[in-house]
């Protein structure tokens, strides 16, 4: 029982490296423009398959691809935001929501009609390699995931605070309308925001594609998941998402290990009962405030 609990612990860590990953996209986009993103999931399926094709042209290990990624990502984003996102600046929470979960279903199908609905898969030579610690094993894919979501999240941290971007960022999340009249680019603001959130997503594709086979559908394994990691860390906030990630990663680890393998999703939406019960606005989330 102590090594099933410790081994469970290990793999929760490391697979909330992704949540968190994921959910900091979100939280990017929250903070800034006040604008919860149900697309994110399907932006991640895109990073699956911009992922497939760099391996399918080049041969090489899906890690050579980030670059490639990053900016196919940031392409997308900027359409969107152009087309679809910009235009909705200033319209009520409902708009936001039924559009980008309209942009969900959208991009979905059209990578269904673009690549097909069959699996896919990017071979990788450490596909199935592990560290063996003593009596642990550490699955190499995920440990580079953890990782890349470490030096990451310390990238947008370094951005937000010591960068005169990040202070326009954060200035642009309290109050659009006083960093406009400061002479700060509120639209550009926006835009970038949008886009890292984007980014990260398509990001977190690529870092579990050495793990599950490329679908249109593959997003959906995250479609709850995630959302509960950023509830429970506190909407627009970057600690908040990393914690929360990373606690939904060991409470789904610890329950499908020591418990079942179909109770992982039950024990997460418990902690998502008994911390919006104990403290609605999420570990790190600001609440309302009172006059």
């Amino acid at each position: 029982m102590t090594w099933v609990f410790f081994q469970s612990l290990i793999s929760g860590v490391l697979a909330g490296g992704v949540y968190a990953l994921f959910g900091v996209g979100i939280t990017i986009i929250f903070g800034v423009m006040k604008m919860v993103d149900f697309s994110a999931c399907a932006q991640l399926i895109w990073g699956m398959y911009f992922t497939y094709l760099f391996y399918s042209w080049t041969g090489l290990n899906c890690y050579w691809a980030i670059p490639f990624v990053v900016v196919c990502m940031g392409a997308l984003s900027w359409v969107i935001f152009k087309l679809i996102v910009r235009p909705l600046l200033g319209s009520d929470d409902t708009s936001f929501i039924l559009v980008t979960l309209g942009l969900s279903y959208f991009l979905q199908n059209l990578a269904e009609f673009v690549f097909g609905a069959d699996p896919k898969s990017v071979p990788s030579e450490i596909k199935t390699s592990s560290i063996i610690i003593g009596d642990y094993s550490i699955g190499l894919p995920r440990l580079i995931a953890f990782f890349a979501m470490i030096i990451l999240v310390f990238g947008v941290y370094m951005l937000l605070n010591k960068t005169t971007l990040g202070r326009a960022m954060r200035a642009t999340s309290e109050k659009p309308e006083v960093a406009q009249m400061l002479g700060i680019n509120t639209k550009k603001t926006f835009t970038i925001a949008f886009m890292i959130g984007v980014i990260f997503a398509g990001i977190s594709g690529l870092l579990i594609t050495p793990l599950y086979y490329v679908t249109p559908t593959a997003g959906n394994m995250f479609r709850t998941t995630a959302y509960i990691a950023v509830i429970i860390g506190g909407l627009g906030d970057i600690k908040g998402a990393l914690v929360g990630g990373l606690a939904v990663g060991v409470i789904e680890a610890l329950v499908t290990g020591m418990i079942s393998n179909d109770l992982g999703p039950v024990g997460v939406c418990v902690a998502l009962l008994v911390v919006l019960y104990l403290r609605p606005q999420g570990f790190f989330g600001k609440g309302e405030r009172r006059a």
